[in-house]
């Protein structure tokens, strides 16, 4: 086995959680699958395709508390 990938979300609560997503709905979203990236680094998350949230990434509670 590789270098294990540094997971952004270690030591924080998941965007999923954060956002009190469905047990259904979050293990199909991008950001749940890569968790090296911020969820507002990946494409078309369910909050946009399921949610139909089209927020800026500033206007978000999981941006606001976690981007530098």
């Amino acid at each position: 086995m590789g270098p294990k990938t540094a997971d952004f979300w270690e030591g924080k609560e998941p965007c999923w959680k954060l956002l009190d997503c469905s047990k259904y709905v979050y293990p199909v979203c991008p950001a749940y699958h890569q968790p090296h990236k911020p969820c507002w680094e990946c494409a078309h998350t369910q909050c946009e395709n399921m949610l139909n949230l089209k927020l800026e990434c500033k206007d978000c509670r999981v941006f606001r508390i976690y981007n530098p």
